[in-house]
């Protein structure tokens, strides 16, 4: 069980977080493939160099510090290429977290 306080510890928060590094795992994934060396990407790196920069394992990160990594893990996925051609043709690279929240909770504007 995650600790009282930290982003683990909440559902939402924690829903987030997993969507970003999943997003950035897949934009790295496709940076890949405009390189002629096809490189194999881990989630365990990303979340080790959470950790290196976050001081604490990723959902053991006090909720106070969530919108820090959520701003890292967005800048993350925007320096990536396929980053950068989104921002260019205007495609958005991943939700802000409120619409992610309402999602979530099923009141998105499709949800009926």
């Amino acid at each position: 069980e995650y600790p009282e306080g930290s982003i683990g510890r909440n559902l939402i928060l924690r829903n987030y977080i997993k969507y970003l590094v999943e997003r950035y795992h897949r934009f790295r994934e496709a940076d890949a493939s405009y390189d002629r060396v096809q490189r194999r990407f881990s989630y365990a790196v990303d979340f080790k160099n959470i950790e290196r920069r976050f001081k604490a394992p990723t959902y053991f990160i006090p909720e106070g510090r969530f919108q820090e990594l959520v701003t890292f893990l967005q800048q993350c996925i925007d320096a990536t290429i396929q980053g950068k051609r989104n921002r260019t043709n205007r495609i958005p690279n991943y939700v802000d977290f409120d619409e992610f929240a309402r999602e979530q909770a099923g009141t998105s504007a499709g949800a009926r």
